[in-house]
């Protein structure tokens, strides 16, 4: 079992420095950063922008293409202790990705965006961390079986979730917009000894300073329960 201060609640945007001061206002200290290959192009920018905040980063890989010299550069830049991935590259792609992001401290996460069972064997082959994303898991598996997920909790290295539960229609909500039931997914990632970040994955137009005070509230309220 962890310690629920070895749970760190993360927020997700884009590198906008608006967003990311509102971020660190809120008293969260950490981001997972949207990118994409033209947020990319101009990566001296976005490393100065994320230069002027106190923040721990993790980053999301683009999804419009590989980006890997730019990947490379703001991974470096501000430490990011993750880089997530989702399984858009052919086989013969990943030696390459692997070589081009090596010497990074950075370790990379496949997240389950087709099944929770996806990562594995980029976990096998490569030794990849599972990113799980408990919202794309339940609508997999319509609804939330605690029994069957515990075992991919244990493997997960960092974690993508939302305000979403079977049933609803809070896709891409903060976690505080289901507090119990996110209380409870916490109480269980603690129990299996889950260190890491959690991510927060809300939609841009709760993407707010409100919103990030009512997160960080609602994840000092878990951590001292």
């Amino acid at each position: 079992m962890s310690s629920k201060q070895d749970i760190v609640i993360a927020a997700k945007c884009a590198p906008q420095e608006g967003v990311l001061a509102d971020i660190e206002k809120a008293g969260l200290e950490a981001v997972e950063l949207y990118l994409s290959e033209g947020i990319l192009k101009d990566v001296c920018a976005v490393i100065e922008t994320c230069r002027k905040f106190s923040l721990r980063y993790a980053l999301h890989a683009p999804t419009d293409g590989l980006s890997l010299e730019g990947l490379k550069a703001l991974a470096a830049a501000v430490n990011a202790e993750v880089i997530v991935f989702h399984d858009i590259y052919w086989d013969d792609e990943w030696p390459r990705i692997i070589e081009s992001l090596s010497g990074l401290k950075a370790r990379i996460c496949i997240e389950n965006t087709p099944g929770v069972h996806e990562p594995v064997k980029f976990m096998r082959r490569y030794s990849f961390g599972r990113c799980l994303d408990i919202e794309h898991v339940q609508m997999e598996a319509a609804g939330f079986f605690e029994e069957a997920f515990i075992s991919v909790m244990r493997e997960a290295s960092h974690i993508h979730l939302t305000g979403y539960t079977f049933g609803s229609e809070q896709w891409h909500t903060h976690i505080h917009h289901a507090p119990e039931h996110n209380r409870h997914v916490l109480d269980l990632l603690a129990g299996v000894g889950y260190r890491g970040m959690v991510v927060s994955e809300a939609r841009l137009s709760l993407q707010t300073l409100e919103e990030f005070k009512a997160l960080n509230a609602f994840a000092q309220d878990w951590k001292r329960s």
